[in-house]
């Protein structure tokens, strides 16, 4: 791409340059690690680092151009752009690398605090097996229809990485992008200026408080993405758990479902037990679908009501819907059954739940499907809200028998510290015990299950790493750590 091309391309944010403007340059990037001679560095300032930090390293590893917004780390002796925003000007320059033309897609959206992951990956199985092209940027993966690319980083990708699968999908001939939203990616510009058909609103908790300054700015954030609605395109809202006066949208775009009974979407006749689950979604004109589904709990009968709204404006019959509900088999670490207490006396689940929201409605979940105790193995991750700490033990005290704290996330925090804010919630007379391995935990956790019981191991999910200070990663996913354990415990048994 020429240097008039990116001049072309940043026209409205250019405050002042001075490159090479017939000089070809050959790849974007905001990552040092990835340039190659001919690269342009975009400086972007984030939560930890700030790229401008690392102009002169770029210009070791032989960028030819610096993109810049902070003129007093710009030094001016070297090709450059200053312009009044990266993140935006990132973002135009991927979708230009990879020629991406928004018209040629069909953007399906999904934000919340709970329940993102489970209701984007539904429209995307029922999407791609109506054989309807779809591609899906999620927690648990990147996938074009049912390739399975990666598993990300984040949420939310990239703007590169983004614009790199738009570019992929194009060529595949898949116009339904699904797609996992953050409030990370949506203040960080991750999604600029794509224009969504759908977005779904699932619910908005206490989160990430780390990152936004309060909990009203990050509403605020989620509800932002209304804002990159197509003209006539659709908002679909949780009335049980949005003020819709607050959604920045026309109430004729809004469609509503909940158990709220002036819903658009009526919730009603929930029955689960331990397996499957049925409800009753009526339609504003009055159709009752009777839904069967693996999926359990009153929230996942809120996640599945959801995608079957978005489904039906796909164009997906109801039958076709109906259908996907009852096969689809469920998103890893999301209440997951650990398949070997399939037919013994108690079970154990691994659970993403790591807000204080996501927590209830978890235990309370189990409370309803079990005859016995629900024995909870829990933690909460470093460099995170440290205020939610605290709720969650009150939670776990609140709904659990006997509660096993141990390490989650710690990163850079203490984890001992971490503990201790979780011990200020727990109810001292309740039976908990903290130990700090969390195979140890799980380990003893399934030994104190008997009968009927229920272990819910919650906070990691799928996650496949645990991460400690300065970086060091420990491979960890709890639902193999769980199934090993549970396997040497039957073969004990059988002796």
């Amino acid at each position: 791409m020429t240097g008039h091309k990116i001049l072309e391309i940043l026209k409205d944010f250019v405050i002042e340059y001075n490159f090479p403007l017939e000089k070809n340059y050959t790849f974007f990037t905001n990552n040092t690690n990835k340039i190659k001679p001919g690269s342009v560095f975009v400086c972007i300032k984030g939560t930890y680092f700030d790229g401008h930090d690392f102009i002169k390293t770029a210009l070791e590893f032989k960028a030819a151009l610096i993109i810049a917004d902070n003129a007093k780390k710009l030094k001016f002796d070297y090709p450059y752009i200053l312009v009044k925003d990266t993140k935006q000007a990132y973002a135009l320059l991927n979708y230009a690398y990879y020629n991406i033309n928004f018209d040629d897609f069909n953007f399906i959206g999904v934000t919340g605090t709970n329940g993102k992951t489970t209701v984007i990956s539904l429209i995307h199985y029922i999407l791609t097996n109506s054989n309807k092209n779809s591609s899906l940027l999620s927690t648990v993966g990147i996938k074009l229809n049912d390739e399975l690319l990666y598993e990300p980083y984040n949420t939310t990708p990239g703007v590169d990485e983004i614009a790199k699968i738009l570019g992929l999908s194009k060529k595949r001939s898949i116009k339904n992008i699904c797609l996992e939203v953050s409030s990370h990616a949506i203040d960080q510009k991750r999604i600029y200026k794509i224009p969504f058909s759908i977005a779904i609103l699932t619910n908005i908790t206490r989160d990430h408080l780390d990152y936004h300054k309060d909990f009203n700015e990050y509403k605020e954030t989620k509800l932002s993405l209304f804002k990159q609605l197509k003209k006539n395109g659709h908002g679909i809202i949780n009335l049980d758990c949005i003020n819709l006066d607050e959604v920045p949208l026309d109430k004729k775009n809004i469609i509503t479902y909940g158990f709220n009974k002036v819903s658009d979407y009526v919730i009603s006749d929930v029955e689960y037990n331990n397996s499957q689950m049925s409800f009753v979604i009526t339609e504003p004109n009055g159709i009752e679908n009777k839904i069967h589904t693996h999926l359990i709990g009153e929230y996942n009968a809120q996640n599945l009501t959801a995608a079957f709204i978005a489904l039906k404006l796909l164009n997906v019959d109801n039958e076709a819907i109906r259908h996907g509900f009852l096969t689809f088999p469920g998103v890893p670490g999301r209440f997951q059954l650990v398949e070997n207490t399939k037919d013994i006396e108690y079970k154990v689940y691994i659970d993403f739940a790591h807000t204080p929201d996501a927590l209830e409605k978890v235990l309370k979940s189990a409370k309803k499907i079990t005859k016995g105790r629900v024995i909870l193995v829990f933690g909460a991750g470093g460099a995170a809200d440290i205020g939610k700490r605290k709720i969650m033990g009150e939670i776990a005290s609140k709904y659990s028998d006997l509660i096993v704290i141990t390490d989650d996330d710690p990163k850079n925090d203490d984890p001992d510290e971490i503990i201790e804010h979780i011990l200020e919630g727990i109810d001292k007379e309740k039976t908990y015990i903290v130990i700090r391995n969390r195979r140890t935990a799980i380990k003893a956790a399934v030994s104190f299950a008997s009968r009927d019981d229920i272990v819910i191991i919650a906070g990691r999910g799928h996650e496949k790493f645990q991460l400690y200070e300065n970086g060091k990663k420990i491979p960890f996913n709890d639902y193999d750590v769980a199934y090993d354990i549970v396997q040497k415990f039957r073969k004990v048994m059988k002796r």
